[in-house]
């Protein structure tokens, strides 16, 4: 099951549609979620609605992932850069 979200701000680049059977050797880039808003806080608001909206059956995605990096302070705030995620998830945040 394959069901984008959609609406004002929102787009999905992706070759699958509902149907689509994902071939065993697929490539991992399955489909893009672009948001955009007036400002970040509207943005980051779209993000969650579309996230949420994003249905994918079958295969694991970074839904969840994504999910749960748009509640992050940093994230939110904008107080990131390259190395962030790495020392997110490393245990105890050492790299």
């Amino acid at each position: 099951h394959f069901h984008p979200p959609g609406g004002l701000g929102v787009r999905v680049d992706s070759g699958a549609y509902a149907g689509y059977t994902i071939p065993p050797y697929y490539d991992s880039l399955i489909g893009k979620l672009i948001v955009h808003a007036r400002n970040r806080n509207e943005c980051l608001m779209r993000l969650k609605r579309a996230l949420g909206e994003f249905v994918v059956d079958g295969i694991e995605t970074t839904i969840p992932l994504f999910s749960s990096l748009i509640q992050e302070p940093d994230i939110v705030d904008g107080h990131y850069d390259i190395h962030w995620l790495e020392d997110h998830l490393a245990p105890n945040g050492q790299r």
